[in-house]
């Protein structure tokens, strides 16, 4: 079954990129109470802003034939537009997890920016201030449900409905559908979200007709004094209003907790292979640690026990005491000779002797190592030395360790 599917989607792949210029496809999917559908979500390459009727016709044939998959076209440009005002949607659905094909003419990312848990805090903000936004028709609508004022109830919950099914557009498509129609907004969502594609049944006359008083009450009563609503049926629309509130709120907290499951589990993961990684670099350090111990105990000799001044050890190979001495004497007379002979002429070969015996000794100071020597020096002063302490203190002190 799976490779079945995997094969089906390689094909609406090749199949789509074929007809289209297309930068990314995410495969995201669409959640509500327990359903899955796998979502595809089609990114045009950078020049493209649309698609021809002749076009969305063809894909729409595409998708008709490979029923499994929903879809989603946007230009670029509008994608990483929702991306910077964080629509749920997007920031969900484009998660580089659901990444499953890339142009490879891309030149710029769709996702320039990383998700934190600040991310869903905002996002969570802004549902939280579209709820108050348009809470305020509904406390209308019974204002003049008390009032016994229905006509001017029905308009406040059309508003109600509508504002609340074009703002789940946004997370739930991707897209608001600008329209007044509650019939239109409801058929836009239905693929996507059951729940509130299904509002109002069609298969039901008496809830057709409320949808079609609901739709009559945005234009009749603003421009006509004929529109009437009797008290049974606005408050069959109210039941529908706090109904596509329920519905909004629901498909919400899944999205958004799919979405904070799938950052969690990546988080894990990035943590779990920083961890790894630590662990990896602390095994190498102390493998360079034991190398330069290593060297350092042989090359390097305390003045006294545990002192942090060392003396270096150079090994010459000698007989005995007397050669030392005879080794040293050796090395001094040759610098006597030198500087006795300097003033005489040594030929047409040593022209200038003083010149090539300051020659001679500068380039022995610039060849004698003291930024390595240095270099070592801090090494074993911030690095070696204290391991060293304690593994001394550890053995002398066995209980304090």
């Amino acid at each position: 079954m799976k490779n079945l599917k995997n094969t089906q989607e390689r094909h609406v792949i090749g199949r789509l990129t074929s007809l289209l210029d297309i930068g990314y496809i995410y495969k995201s999917r669409s959640e509500e109470n327990d359903s899955f559908k796998p979502l595809l979500i089609v990114i045009l390459n950078g020049n493209c802003s649309s698609l021809t009727h002749e076009l969305y016709s063809m894909v729409a044939k595409i998708f008709q034939e490979e029923t499994d998959f929903l879809y989603r076209i946007f230009p670029f440009e509008y994608a990483r537009q929702q991306l910077a005002k964080e629509n749920l949607f997007f920031i969900y659905g484009c998660s580089p997890a659901n990444l499953i094909y890339k142009s490879p003419n891309v030149e710029n990312p769709l996702i320039d920016r990383a998700i934190d848990v600040n991310t869903f805090n905002r996002i969570e903000g802004v549902f939280e201030r579209e709820r108050k936004k348009i809470n305020a028709f509904l406390e209308a609508a019974n204002f003049f449900i008390d009032k016994e004022n229905f006509s001017q109830a029905a308009f406040m919950l059309h508003q109600y409905i509508e504002l609340w099914f074009r703002y789940a557009g946004l997370f739930i498509m991707g897209k608001e559908r600008k329209s007044h129609s509650i019939k239109e907004l409801q058929n836009y969502l239905k693929a996507f979200s059951p729940l509130l594609g299904n509002l109002f049944d069609s298969e039901i006359e008496e809830e057709q007709n409320l949808l079609k008083l609901l739709d009559e009450a945005y234009i009749a009563t603003r421009y006509h004094n004929n529109y009437h609503i009797n008290k049974g049926q606005i408050q069959r629309v109210l039941e529908k209003a706090n109904e596509a509130y329920t519905h909004v709120g629901t498909v919400f907290k899944l999205k958004m907790q799919a979405c904070s499951d799938e950052f969690s589990e990546n988080k894990n993961s990035k943590s779990e292979s920083d961890s790894k990684n630590s662990v990896e670099c602390l095994a190498n350090y102390q493998e360079i640690r034991e190398k330069i111990q290593d060297l350092t105990k042989r090359k390097l000799y305390e003045i006294k026990p545990r002192s942090k001044k060392f003396y270096y050890k150079a090994n010459f190979k000698v007989g005995g005491l007397a050669d030392v001495l005879y080794d040293i004497a050796g090395i001094m007379k040759v610098c006597i000779i030198a500087l006795e002979h300097a003033d005489n002429s040594y030929g047409r070969l040593i022209r200038q002797p003083h010149f090539n015996i300051q020659t001679a000794l500068e380039h022995i100071l610039q060849l004698l190592p003291f930024e390595e020597v240095e270099c070592l020096e801090e090494i074993i002063e911030e690095y070696i030395m204290p391991y060293e302490n304690k593994e001394k203190e550890t053995i002398e002190n066995p209980a304090r360790a």
